[in-house]
Formats: C-alpha cells, structure tokens, sequence
C-alpha cells in the first residue's frame, strides 16, 4: 500500500471565502486522499480577513479537512473604510473618485506585492512549526495574493520542502497595473520578488497553458518546471442539479463584472435589439459582484435582475436556466490570456456561451468545445448581435437542447487533482 504523503497548502483564501479563488484549492484538497496526499491547510483567521465576498455554505465542502489559521495585519481593512463603495475591491481597483486614485497610490506603491502582506509573518511562523511537527515534505502557496508565495519562498530557504506555487492570475502581467503610477524601484523590486519565487520553486503551476509559461520563462535564468491545470466543475455537485429553464429566453452571467471588462460590445448588441422596446422574451440575469452602473446601464434596454453574491450551489443552479451564457474578458489581457474560473463550469452547464474576448486565445480553445458557442471580438458587433438573435430565434421556436461537451469529464475536480498529484511525484 501506497504512504500517504502530508501536503501543507498556503492559501489566503478558504472558506468562508467565497470566490473560484477559494473553489480552486478547496476542491484540491477534497480530492487530494484519494491519490494518497492528507491536505494540511494554513490560512488567515477569517476575524482578521479582508474577503471581497462571503460564501459559508462551501464550509461544508472542507468540515474534515486540517485547518490552521492564524492572525493577520491586514491594510484592506482599513482601506475598506475609506473607499467610497464600502467593500473590498475584486478584480479591480477603484479609481472613481479624487480620493479612490490617492489609496490606489498607496496600495501600489506602499505595500509590495500587495496589501495582503501583513499576513507573512504570522503564516511564516506557524508554517514552520507545521512542517516541523508534522515532519511535512510538500508546500503549496497559491496566489493571488502572490504574497503568499514570498512565504513559500521563506519556508523553503529555511527547511528545504519541496514547493509548488500555484499562480491563479498571472502577478506582474496582470491587466490593471498598466493602468497606474508606480514608481520605477517599486516596480523592479516587484519583478525581483517574482523571479526569486520563479527560480527557487521546486515547480510552477498556472491557470493557462504555453502562452503564459513563455513569457515565464523567459524571466528567469534557470530551467524550471511549468505546468497548467484549469480550474474545474465539480461532478458531484453539478449531478444532483436539475436544468430548470424559465419561459423567457435567459441570458446569464456569473462572477465579477467591472469597468475592466469588456462588456461594451455586447451593450451595444443589446441595445440594437433593444427586448424592452421590441416586446422579446429576454431577461439579463446577474449574480456576483457587479457593479451597479453596469447594471443601470443594461436596465435600460433589457429586463435586468441582479441576484448580487449567490452561494457556489445556487449559482451553479443560475447557470443551468440559462439559455445562453456570456463571459466578458478583462481588458488588456492578450497576453497572457486569462481564463475565468467559471468558463468550464459554464462548459458543464450545458448552455452555449458567447465569449468576448480577443481571438486566437485559450479561452477561445475552451469555449470551441462546446457546440454552439463562440468567441467574438469587442469590435465584432454585428456578429455578436446576429448571434443572440439567432440563439432567440432558435428558443422562440422550441429548439433549445443542451449541449454538453463529451469530453467534460477532463475538467472535473477529481480528474484536476489526479493531475496535481501526478506534478507532486515529478517535483
């Protein structure tokens, strides 16, 4: 029989977090027995977190998993106070007033890599008693925050673990730093911090595939190991869910929707059909953390209902009313490409979807495995707006089917872990 290995996983983010940031490693680690791995998790005592979203059902998914948490210094908490929305700040940071512009100075500047680094120390300390009182082999951080990863680059020099840091998006290449000051030595020392966890992991782990791993590589000076894993579906939880449609045409979109996405197109597709005025049977469904001037905005022209932050089963019950699916990319994201952690679960749904985002990229590989979907353009405008009266057209006249990939099985959770063992051995 084969030992089981004790794994220490370093992940800001674990329920009650809600987000596909917590989903990643909390599925991981439900799998990780199963291939002969005990999970061990270190994370933020949640009293002293700064999480953009809450969803307390997923602690039911982890309730027999090993879990330490600890204090954390944590500046978002008081940043919270001061940003004119009241809340922390996901995929985004505000820039809407005089004063928003002035904390994101700070934040940029200030507190390198990212405003989550008040919580190393802590983590650092218990880290290292973990590993020594439970004799542990294997760490894995996972970022963003990629702070963390500087606790996975301590622990390593100090004990020798073999380490895997995990980048869920990508850390200097990620699409909103164009879009602010930050002074030149704060930059280089950014990228320093970056390639020293780059050169010193025992191996990489991405959301993406090639694309990203290049632009890695070419980096560092010593010959690393890079591997992808998609996020995923889960089969257990999807399975038990009906696909119950509504009697209008549904278009849905889940996670989080901001002025750094490119949602403008498809504005402008439904305006030009304009459901409201023309007495069509669309709604425009929301969940997740949207921001309320997009929402405005779409009201306007299509009957539009945001359920704000659903938990992970209710959201996944959303995607499968839908009829049709929309994935709006980051803007600025051609290279490297930025896949949402939600893409493969709209792919399990079996709804099509409309991804907009630039051609030629892996998301557009993924969304082509599901028949009827398509990846447009921001300037593709009439073939977005074909494309949604055809896909109405079509469910006007009772020929809606679900279409689920045959090869879906590849993403589920429990097939992604089997991958994440698998590096394990190699490293």
């Amino acid at each position: 029989m084969e030992k089981t290995e004790k794994i220490l996983i370093i992940s800001y983010y674990w329920p009650p977090a809600g987000g596909s940031g917590v989903q990643r490693w909390m599925y991981f680690s439900k799998y990780l027995s199963q291939f002969n791995f005990k999970p061990i998790i270190l994370s933020v005592n949640p009293s002293y977190a700064s999480y953009p979203s809450i969803d307390k059902s997923l602690e039911n998914q982890v309730h027999n998993i090993e879990l330490h948490k600890t204090f954390s210094l944590e500046a978002l908490k008081f940043y919270r106070y001061f940003y004119s929305d009241r809340r922390i700040p996901q995929s985004v940071i505000p820039k809407k007033t005089f004063f928003d512009k002035i904390l994101a100075f700070i934040r940029l500047n200030l507190f390198i890599p990212d405003a989550r680094i008040g919580w190393n120390p802590f983590a650092i300390r218990k880290a290292l008693k973990i590993i020594r009182d439970q004799n542990i082999k294997y760490v894995i951080t996972t970022g963003p925050p990629h702070s963390t990863h500087l606790i996975g680059l301590k622990i390593k020099k100090i004990t020798g673990v073999k380490w895997l840091a995990d980048f869920r998006d990508p850390w200097q290449e990620i699409f909103y730093l164009k879009d602010y000051f930050r002074f030149n030595y704060i930059k280089k020392l950014d990228l320093k911090y970056e390639t020293k966890v780059l050169s010193s992991a025992n191996g990489i782990i991405t959301t993406v595939g090639d694309q990203y791993h290049t632009i890695l590589k070419n980096k560092i000076l010593v010959n690393q190991k890079f591997f992808s894993i998609y996020n995923g579906y889960d089969k257990k939880e999807f399975d038990k869910l009906e696909s119950i449609r509504p009697n209008y045409f549904n278009i849905v979109f889940t996670g989080v929707l901001s002025e750094n996405n490119n949602y403008n197109a498809f504005l402008k597709a439904i305006k030009a059909l304009d459901p409201i005025k023309n007495h069509l049977k669309i709604k425009f469904n929301l969940a997740g953390n949207i921001d309320n001037r997009i929402i405005d905005l779409f009201s306007k022209f299509v009957n539009t209902k945001s359920a704000g932050y659903l938990s992970h089963h209710q959201a996944i019950s959303l995607m499968k009313s839908s009829h049709l699916l929309v994935n709006f990319n980051y803007q600025g994201t051609d290279k490297p490409d930025m896949i949402s952690g939600k893409i493969i679960e709209y792919l399990a749904s079996g709804s099509p979807i409309l991804n907009i985002s630039h051609l030629n990229s892996e998301s557009e590989s993924l969304i082509s495995l599901s028949e009827d979907s398509v990846t447009f353009s921001e300037n593709d405008l009439n073939k977005i707006r074909n494309y949604i009266s055809k896909s109405y057209a079509t469910w006007l006249k009772g020929e809606f089917k679900e279409k689920i990939p045959n090869n879906k099985g590849e993403f589920s959770r429990s097939n992604l872990t089997r991958n994440l063992a698998n590096i394990l051995k190699k490293i």
